[in-house]
């Protein structure tokens, strides 16, 4: 593995890209928010891909291994809830997000300190009413705090109704082996309420989960994970 000195927090907001709140939850917390930090025009485009690509599914019945999907107990129709390899889907203001020199780079290498490169880059979809929770879990443990993160660019206004992202704040801190669920239990929960245009921004080791969908109101969100430029992963 590559050696990785991250910058102090000042340094960083020094950029002026990333605020000093957002970098201090980021560093202490986990995860933080980054304000619309996607123009108007930019949403709508990626919401109208989404849709687009939402209904090959549900209604062209469209079927491969980069949509995700599961049939809840006792119903006949499948629900969507992840759709991998967006620069692969036809879609390309999602596959703007994902390339070398995309919008969100300079935004992940103000929060690493370093030159990166994207990995992986899914579609999240909640669906209204039907959508199942996300059990807690954590991204991946066999990096350092710090050094790899998640962007995630939420296309719908999200909260507790339409299952917004939960995390256990400084659980990117703790060792590899803890459990998820015992991270949970006696750990402060944090809910994040965010609006559409909206980045969060969290450590691939925090322990984060979200819960169903219960609401009338469709929950979107792309999510890219950023590493540095040479660094190898499992």
């Amino acid at each position: 593995m590559m050696p990785y000195t991250p910058r102090t927090t000042e340094a960083l907001a020094d950029d002026g890209l990333i605020s000093q709140a957002a970098l201090h939850g980021f560093c202490a917390d986990g995860y933080g928010v980054l304000p619309q930090a996607v123009t108007k025009t930019e949403l709508e485009r990626l919401q109208a891909e989404s849709a687009r690509l939402i209904q090959r599914f549900t209604e062209d019945g469209h079927r491969c291994d980069d949509y995700w999907h599961f049939t809840p107990a006792g119903a006949e129709a499948p629900v969507l809830y992840r759709i991998h390899n967006l620069e692969n889907q036809g879609s390309p203001a999602a596959a703007q997000l994902y390339a070398d020199g995309g919008p969100l780079h300079p935004l992940a290498e103000a929060l690493l300190g370093a030159t990166v490169r994207a990995t992986a880059c899914a579609l999240i979809v909640k669906l209204p009413g039907v959508a199942a929770p996300v059990p807690w879990h954590r991204d991946r443990t066999e990096v350092p705090p710090h050094t790899v993160c998640n962007l995630s660019v939420f296309l719908d206004d999200s909260d507790a109704g339409n299952g917004c992202l939960e995390f256990v704040p400084g659980s990117h801190l703790l060792p590899d082996d803890e459990e998820t669920g015992e991270l949970q239990q006696r750990g402060r929960v944090r809910a994040l309420t965010l609006m559409a245009g909206d980045v969060a921004v969290h450590d691939v080791r925090i322990a984060h989960a979200s819960r169903r969908n219960t609401s009338p109101r469709i929950r979107r969100s792309i999510v890219i994970e950023f590493a540095p430029t040479g660094l190898e992963l499992s």
